[in-house]
This record gives structure tokens, sequence and C-alpha cells, in this order.
């Protein structure tokens, strides 16, 4: 039975946590973020207002806050207009499951009014929680990303459409300006700089609707994600290829697939020429999936594109690409991945999810593995693919403007035999401090016992 909460939250700064930028930026900062977190490192990734020679970032754990003293610091970068300002720091060394605080040095001036945190990943089983979520206007303010800072995640898994701007040129000035516009907003400012964020694009954000390889914009949108997103390792490389990556939180393994850059038009015949993933990318991650299956993790999938869709001629979701759909779930059944193995999805400006009845497609038939949606965060309510065990609850409209979705991944791992994940939807009203929780589901996934914890590492 569907189980409808009122969560009250108070829409105010989580603890450590800065209050949202009011104005433009008066120091050398116009916006930081991090990502690319594991247990020992990260990457914060800034822009700054102009050009500058001594460029460093500052980063000291949280308990040694106020004044960041003892901070490590990298060596100085160069910030130039030809890469748009835009530097990028690793910082490695770090102590698993710390939390630490950063700020960026321009010319020997601390950047005090944007400095920011994240929390490096346990190196251990642990338990954990992710908001996850998609869909936003072009620098939308919505109350709603005061609320997900305010959960305080491990970090927020963005899975596309960060803006609407439908870019179908390759210039590299107009995916740069859709990314400041992003930050131009302050909630959205604030959140990136004090959440860590895993972000894969979509339709909208990587190029126009419905867009796939032969998008003209394909090579200006690859080199600026590169260019401004803290981001994992590519393992296609640098330069013009697919962004597609995978990390590890605990005894989870997230695979983020790249279903836009590589794939073929939504017209094409549906054969085994027609992929969402390409051919390099989709044996990368089959092999994915089953190393991170034998070494006993659960696996959580990022599918941008809705998984669950009877097989539809010309259609933009996995229902259009039926026989890669076959073959992808051809192997997970094969290995009996799917005892082990979550998809998590945006596209669809709504909340749903399905606890496997209904997204089996592999040759076998028989059932497949939950499935959840987490959209829209402002945008107008749709409905795609199905059906759905909860849901599907599309995102409300209110005259012009929009009620905020999005959803909640909570890990419970105590390192025994078991992996255990609660999912829950919820709502964000666009005027009021009221969260909707529309479902909540949970299961346990067997796992293998946990190998002996690792001595810590460095500070």
């Amino acid at each position: 039975m569907r189980r409808l909460v009122l969560l009250l939250v108070l829409l105010l700064p989580a603890a450590g946590c800065h209050r949202a930028d009011s104005a433009p930026p008066s120091g050398p900062v116009q916006f930081a973020w991090s990502g690319a977190v594991t247990p020992t490192s990260a990457r914060i990734n800034a822009k700054l207002v102009r050009e500058s020679a001594r460029v460093r970032l500052q980063v000291s754990p949280a308990l040694r806050i106020p004044g960041l003293e003892e901070p490590l610091r990298t060596p100085f970068q160069t910030a130039t207009p030809a890469r748009a300002n835009v530097v990028s720091f690793e910082v490695t060394g770090l102590r698993p499951d710390t939390e630490y605080r950063y700020a960026v040095e321009v010319d020997g001036e601390i950047e005090e009014d944007r400095q920011g945190r994240f929390r490096t990943f346990p190196d251990r089983p642990a338990s954990f929680r992710v908001v996850l979520a998609s869909c936003a206007n072009t620098g939308s303010d919505h109350p709603v990303f005061d609320t997900i800072r305010g959960l305080d995640p491990l970090f927020f898994l963005h899975m596309g459409d960060f803006h609407y701007e439908d870019i179908s040129r390759p210039e590299r000035r107009l995916y740069r300006r859709a990314f400041d516009a992003v930050f131009a907003s302050p909630r959205q400012s604030v959140l990136y700089r004090d959440v860590p964020v895993a972000y894969m694009w979509d339709d909208h954000d990587f190029g126009g609707n419905n867009s796939d390889r032969t998008s003209r914009g394909r090579e200006a949108a690859r080199l600026t994600y590169q260019e401004y997103v803290p981001h994992y390792p590519l393992p296609a490389g640098r330069g013009d290829v697919p962004i597609y990556q995978a990390f590890t939180a605990g005894r989870v393994r997230f695979i983020v697939t790249d279903l836009r850059s590589a794939r073929s038009p939504a017209g094409s015949a549906d054969d085994a020429g027609k992929t969402m993933m390409g051919a390099a990318q989709k044996a990368w991650f089959l092999r994915e999936l089953l190393d991170a299956h034998r070494a006993g993790m659960l696996v959580a999938w990022v599918s941008t594109d809705p998984w669950i869709e009877q097989k539809t001629q010309g259609s933009d979701r996995w229902g259009g690409y039926s026989t890669e759909r076959r073959e992808i779930a051809d192997f997970i059944a094969r290995h009996r991945i799917d005892g082990r193995l979550v998809v998590l999805s945006g596209d669809a400006h709504m909340l749903a999810m399905d606890d496997g009845t209904h997204s089996g497609y592999s040759s076998a038939g028989g059932r497949g593995f939950p499935v959840l949606h987490a959209a829209a965060l402002d945008r107008r309510g749709s409905v795609k693919g199905g059906p759905y065990t909860e849901g599907p609850f599309p995102n409300r409209t209110r005259i012009t403007r929009h009620d905020g979705q999005f959803a909640v991944m909570e890990v419970r791992d105590e390192g025994g035999p078991e992996i255990c994940i609660e999912w829950s939807g919820r709502r964000q009203q666009l005027r009021t401090p009221i969260v909707t929780e529309l479902f909540h589901w949970e299961r346990c996934f067997p796992a293998p016992p946990a190998p002996a914890p690792a001595s810590p590492g460095p500070l």
C-alpha cells in the first residue's frame, strides 16, 4: 500500500552549510563545485571572474574550521579565457569518511564567501544517503534545491537536463553560457558547492529534444562537460568521446552510462545495429556489471532514459531500442546479476518505481529488477513508459510554476550478508516548507561477507 507522509522541512541550511547567495560574486570566484569523490580524493572545479596566473585550492577537515587551519594546498594553476577561466583541482591523500571544507585562493586572496564542503566516501561497508533527481529549468531557483541540501546526502545524483538550452550548434560558448546560467541560481550554486555531484546529461543539456549522436553540438557538449564538470575518470579517454563513468560508495557500484552522445537516431530500424550506448560503451558496461557482481557489490545503473516500455518503433526510450535492451537483459539474466541490480532513471517528469514486476525483458522472460524514476526538479509533469508498481506521479503545475520532485535512496550496510536500500519519492510544494512522500519501498539484497577493514589513510 502506498504510504503518504507529510514531512515538514525547514528551508534552512543544514549544519555546516552556507546560506544561499543573494547577489553576484563580489570576490574572484564565480562558482565552485565538487565531484569525483572517493575514499581518499575529490575533484573541485571553479570558475573565476577574471583570469589569473596564481590559483590554488585550500582543503582542511571540517573540525578545523573556522579559518582553514593547517590546510592542504594544491599546486598553483592558471585560469585563462581560453578555458573560460575554469580550473580543476584533484585533491588526494584524504582520510576516508571524513568531512572537508575547501576554499579557492586567487592571487593570495582566499574566497571566504564561496567556501564549500564534501565528505569523502567510506572505504568499507557503510550506510549512506543519496538524493537523485533530474530536469530543471535553466537557472531555476526553486526551493527544492534548499530541501535537497538540507537532507545532507553523501552526494547528489543529477540524471540529466541540468539546463534546457537545447543547443544544436557546434559552439562551446553556448554550452559554457548554459552552465554559467545554472550557477547564477543562488540555491543551485550553494547546493553544488556544499554537496558533491555526480552528473550525467540527457537530451536537453546535450543537444536538442531527443538528441542523439548526429547532434551538431556533440563535440562541443563533450568537451565543455569535461571542462566544467568535476567528473570521475572517463574510460573512453579525453576529448571528443562519450562521458560514461563509474564509481563505488561502500559496497554499491554506480555505473553511469551516456545514453545520448553515442546513440543511433530513434527512427532507425530496431535491429542489432541500433544502439543507445555504442559498441565500446556497451562492452565496458557489461564488463562493469559482471565485475561488480563478482565482487559482491550492489549495482546501481544510472540509465537516464526509461527502461520499462513496450516495444515501440521510433520511441526515444528503451522501447525503441528493444533489440539492444533484450541483449542487455539476456546478459544480466545469464550471469544472474538481476539479484543485485537496481536501475535509476530521470527524463520522464514523474516519480515512479517498479519492484521488478514489469522490468524483465530477457528472452527467457520472468521478473526483472527494481527501477526508480526521479523527476522533475521543477518542470511540467509528464508520464513515460510503464507500467510501474508505484506511480507514476507526474510533477504538478500551479498556474505557470511547478512543484519540485526528487527521490532519496538510503543504503543500509553493516558489512553482513545483506545490502539493504530504501527508496522514497518526494514532492516539494512550491511556496511552502511541506514535502509529501508519495511512495516508500525497501528491499535487502544478498551479498557475500565484507573483507576486513583497511587501516586509515593519511590526513
